[in-house]
């Protein structure tokens, strides 16, 4: 994958895919302990302890419609994390969802960028319009803490029975995550 928002949306497809309502997806940069953290928790079907050690190996998928039994999400994620001096850790435990949990290296030459996280963020929500989702993009640096939060929780609350789908909510959907990110200067991770 060419960009960490490539592996946020085959982590955030896991999760729907593991039935789960509420998504909560969480991006901290700290500058002044040069570290980048992402964590991806849902509330969907949740592993044992062999599965969760599985889901970690590339010759191993869930997914039944498959031909070829690889599953390369997880497995590569956790490769890149590790490459360039990061940590990967997964937690889950069945009926209660699974906690993944990203840590690398802000200024290390090989970690890759941030990618496009408005287009990818605005596509999960739109494209799973049933799944609540819960986005906090946290930027630390000396003297400043810029913190974003965005949930469609709150916004179905508002609209009562216009769907996340219908076309100037997703404008505003998309308005938001624009500002929300350049507000935080996560554009340029």
């Amino acid at each position: 994958m060419q960009d960490i928002s490539l592996h946020l949306l085959d982590i955030i497809e896991n999760s729907a895919r593991a039935e789960a309502k509420n998504i909560k997806v969480r991006i901290i940069q700290n500058n002044l302990k040069n570290h980048l953290r992402i964590i991806v928790e849902d509330d969907g079907t949740g592993m044992d302890s062999p599965t969760m050690e599985k889901a970690q190996n590339p010759f191993y998928t869930s997914k039944v419609e498959r031909e070829k039994k690889v599953g390369l999400g997880i497995p590569l994620f956790k490769q890149n994390a590790e490459l360039v001096g990061g940590s990967f850790k997964m937690a889950s435990e069945p009926g209660f969802g699974t906690v993944l949990t990203v840590d690398l290296v802000l200024d290390h030459i090989d970690r890759m960028p941030l990618g496009n996280l408005k287009d990818t963020l605005l596509g999960v929500i739109i494209g799973h319009p049933d799944i609540d989702f819960f986005i906090q993009l946290i930027y630390r640096d000396r003297s400043v803490e810029h913190c974003f939060h965005f949930d469609t929780k709150a916004i179905r609350e508002e609209l009562g029975d216009i769907p996340l789908t219908y076309p100037d909510v997703i404008e505003y959907i998309d308005q938001s995550l624009y500002e929300g990110i350049q507000n935080t200067n996560m554009e340029d991770v």
